[in-house]
């Protein structure tokens, strides 16, 4: 398998960044995941666009067009052992003095994100976080992967992050939904989270499966007296939680399960009208 640095392709293993790179050293760096099904790349103009959107943010500029992009992702695609995987594509600060790096590579879709796999059980992290940045998908994601590790040792598939003032935030690399009857709650963006890809298709789609959409501040008491929970993700699209600390729910339940469908109908719509790399 190879890596896209910096206008060149090169071995994925071998070295990719300088030690110096501030990125590397200080987190200095903006990214994103595309989820590519059969050679076609899932929403990948917003998901570039928001890459922009948080590399402004820090100063930075993405190197790649749209249609750039596509064609160094065809060129690793034609590397790479299968039609389906994950696109990651990283712009770091560079080292001092110097200009930025840009990386792209491909690597295969997580386990999870396969639709057979079972709901997760999450566990609210113990220790409350202030995110820095909110709206930047930036590579300082030290407390996310903590609480990731901390979840699993608790025998959790994830962790539910909790804000220091006392409300419900987003998974690792998750957004976070739950239901009271027929209207869908979600952190909202206000708060402390970010405006996930997968999240806004599933805003968007709710209203035509019959679904109230509310988006507020919610305590984790309130969060475990819902009636289903699920995350949303790029790899995984929708996925039902089963249980949060204690408390425990049928999963997925019936309005996880229309959403669903309506959102796995959305996606093979627009991979039909999508054009393979």
């Amino acid at each position: 398998m190879q890596i896209h640095v910096d206008g060149n392709y090169q071995p994925l293993d071998q070295p990719a960044l300088r030690a110096r790179d501030q990125g590397f050293l200080f987190g200095e760096a903006v990214y994103e995941g595309v989820k590519i099904l059969v050679r076609r790349p899932l929403f990948l103009e917003a998901h570039l666009d928001r890459l922009r959107q948080s590399a402004t943010a820090l100063e930075l500029d993405v190197p790649w067009s749209l249609a750039d992009l596509r064609v160094i992702l065809a060129r690793l695609f034609d590397d790479f052992n299968s039609d389906t995987g994950l696109a990651r594509l990283y712009v770091t600060r560079g080292s001092p003095g110097g200009t930025p790096s840009a990386l792209v590579w491909i690597e295969p879709l997580p386990h999870y994100s396969h639709p057979d796999t079972p709901a997760w059980r999450l566990a609210c992290h113990p220790e409350p976080i202030v995110p820095y940045l909110p709206g930047v998908k930036h590579t300082n994601r030290l407390s996310h992967a903590r609480a990731r590790r901390l979840a699993h040792q608790t025998g959790a598939d994830d962790a539910l992050l909790v804000h220091a003032d006392g409300w419900v935030l987003e998974g690792p690399q998750s957004n976070f939904f739950f239901f009271e009857a027929d209207t869908l709650h979600t952190p909202e963006t206000g708060c402390g989270v970010l405006a996930g890809i997968t999240r806004d298709v599933v805003l968007w789609l709710a209203p035509s499966c019959g679904l109230r959409t509310v988006e507020g501040r919610y305590p984790p008491d309130i969060v475990h007296e819902a009636d289903e929970w699920f995350l949303t993700f790029t790899s995984a699209g929708i996925k039902p939680v089963m249980s949060i600390d204690t408390a425990e729910l049928p999963a997925p339940g019936p309005r996880t399960a229309k959403l669903i469908t309506a959102y796995e109908d959305y996606v093979a719509a627009t991979l039909d009208i999508t054009e393979p790399l």
